[in-house]
């Protein structure tokens, strides 16, 4: 999710359980501790497909982030041991801002490596956008009430409430999502393919729906209310341009992305793209990872990423139509 929203939970998440025994200091705390995941975006890796799949690794992951509780706990007891008093609301204060992070990234399209060090494919539970106002908005306005207005106690009960809207927000997302896949099962098209759903920008009402097959994949709208009406939109996948062609940092994107990907050629470069994130007209995540040699094979390059397209606002309206 976007920063804004990650600060505004952060700040939420540790009001409710550190208010009343820290005050509003704990505002500020949550809000740096709900972004502190998201710094490892300044490590420079060595190719852009491994800043792309190491994002949302270590940083993200629910075992360091526990361990590193703990030490900022401990931390904070050495040089404010007043504060023993209150030792299960300052370990949850510092605790779920952190955690909560990493868990609300992973309800995204992305990929969030919630078991990191385990080998275990990224997190991915697809049910909202990166940038959702209907859930930043109202935290952010809690959190601001419980941060300026002097009715703290009315503001606290405010931001507890809001807390669980948010939840409930997104619980309403992962039932459409679970409601859509269950009905697209009848669909001819879906048949004997990978299906990938994922809500639209800005909202979780309407889904982004992919089938995606070896050549193929077929993309299409729809909502609870008119799934029985999808019409479906083919691409080709140019898996066969990439047919005798492996690298490493190819076998990590597959991995990172579930596979989907599309492959086309472009100034003699193969280019692959990840389709999980993005549209049919625009897709941010495009990579170069090889090049022809004179007897046309593949060469490996190391990976770079392909400038972003411009956003058409007026192709999208079409497309989501």
């Amino acid at each position: 999710m976007d920063s804004l929203t990650q600060i505004a939970l952060g700040a939420s998440v540790a009001a409710a359980v550190g208010f009343k025994p820290f005050g509003r200091k704990v505002l500020l705390a949550g809000a740096i501790l709900g972004t502190l995941p998201d710094l490892d975006v300044l490590i420079s890796y060595q190719t852009a497909i491994d800043n792309f799949t190491f994002h949302r690794g270590f940083s993200h992951s629910l075992i360091v982030l526990s361990a590193f509780s703990v030490f900022l706990y401990r931390l904070a007891l050495y040089f404010r041991p007043q504060w023993k008093t209150s030792k299960k609301s300052l370990f949850l204060t510092i605790l779920l801002p952190l955690i909560t992070h990493p868990l609300l990234d992973a309800f995204t399209s992305y990929g969030t490596q919630l078991w990191w060090p385990i080998p275990i494919q990224p997190t991915s539970w697809s049910s909202i956008f990166i940038i959702d106002p209907l859930y930043t908005l109202p935290l952010l306005i809690a959190v601001l009430g419980l941060w300026l207005q002097k009715n703290t106690l009315k503001w606290y009960k405010i931001n507890s409430v809001v807390l669980c809207i948010s939840c409930a927000y997104l619980a309403l997302g992962q039932a459409q999502f679970w409601y859509l896949k269950q009905k697209l099962t009848v669909d001819t098209v879906v048949k004997n393919s990978q299906i990938f759903i994922s809500p639209t920008p800005f909202n979780i009402f309407v889904w982004r729906i992919i089938s995606y097959q070896d050549d193929t994949y077929y993309e299409t709208f729809s909502s609870v209310l008119n799934i029985q009406n999808t019409e479906w939109q083919a691409f080709a996948t140019g898996r066969s341009l990439s047919k005798h062609f492996n690298s490493t940092e190819l076998q990590r994107l597959e991995w990172f992305s579930d596979g989907l990907l599309s492959f086309n050629e472009s100034q003699g470069r193969l280019i692959v793209t990840d389709l999980r994130i993005g549209l049919s007209h625009y897709y941010p995540f495009s990579f170069s990872i090889a090049k022809r040699e004179q007897h046309q094979n593949w060469l490996v390059i190391p990976s770079e990423k392909m400038p972003e397209p411009e956003v058409s606002w007026k192709v999208l309206m079409e497309t989501l139509q």
